[in-house]
């Protein structure tokens, strides 16, 4: 018995070790100090791209000072604004993580904030297939050829996310990963067979250019398709509920936003 009793005492008393390692913990974690990675001094500039139909193409590249050959790059596509000072701002704030950043111009250098102008930019757009498309596809010749990054992504916002969807489609070995924001999304499982990056989409619940029914049959469609889908929704937000610019503007879904962004492009380009 004095030898059990010996065993009980000796576990007893590593017990208590362990517990009294427990509580230590939280206090050596608490001062340990934890530091975020600093943000990149970055580089801008104006940059010809593309040439389609005759006619110069300029986007907005933005990149760390320090870029190397092969950095993750991303191509933004714009909504119906244009390539504004908003999107020129997600260009460097993307770069200062890191990624080398061509945001395109699909609309020969205008910008607007009237709906009107704007939706007249869209369905010039629209009306030229393969005008949009070939601007697109030298942006990936672009970004792969002359900035020589490792991995590529691409975001579009609205209209943006349409093209996106659709240059991700024809080039799909092109790309790392894929993200929307409130933009119509397929809504047929043949029409995301050929999607096999990642993708993440956001959505707005009082968005009625995109209802909550079409957001269901997409993932209804990426389910058939066998799809990698993240899909975020947020109940109170509309389309542009991340541009500060704009009515719908939601600070606070906008930042949780840029925080699954985020996360998701380092996990699939860096």
């Amino acid at each position: 018995m004095q030898g059990t009793d010996g065993i009980y005492k000796v576990i007893r008393s590593l017990f208590a070790v362990a517990l009294l390692g427990l509580a230590l913990t939280p206090a050596i974690r608490a001062q340990t100090p934890v530091t975020a990675a600093q943000p990149l001094a970055i580089k801008h500039a104006v940059v010809q791209y593309a040439l389609v139909k005759g006619r110069l193409v300029y986007g907005y590249l933005s990149q760390p000072t320090q870029t190397q050959h092969g950095a993750p790059g991303v191509i933004l596509i714009p909504m119906w604004w244009g390539l504004n000072q908003h999107m020129r701002d997600l260009a460097d704030r993307l770069a200062r993580k890191g990624y080398v950043v061509l945001a395109v111009d699909l609309f020969n250098g205008r910008t607007t904030r009237d709906p009107r102008e704007a939706a007249h930019f869209a369905d010039i757009a629209d009306a030229n297939p393969n005008a949009t498309l070939a601007n697109l596809e030298q942006a990936v010749s672009y970004m792969t050829a002359q900035q020589h990054v490792s991995h590529l992504g691409v975001i579009g916002w609205s209209i943006g996310g349409r093209w996106a969807f659709r240059i991700a489609s024809d080039l799909p070995q092109a790309f790392d990963a894929l993200a929307v924001f409130y933009a119509a999304p397929y809504t047929e499982p043949s029409q995301l067979a050929a999607l096999r990056m990642p993708m993440l989409a956001f959505f707005g619940g009082r968005d009625p250019f995109v209802p909550a029914e079409v957001v269901d049959k997409f993932q209804w469609a990426a389910g058939l398709a066998s799809a990698t889908l993240d899909i975020h929704i947020y109940p109170d937000a509309s389309a542009a509920f991340d541009d500060p610019g704009s009515t719908a503007y939601n600070p606070r879904d906008a930042e949780d936003a840029w925080r699954q962004l985020d996360a998701f492009l380092a996990r699939n380009l860096k």
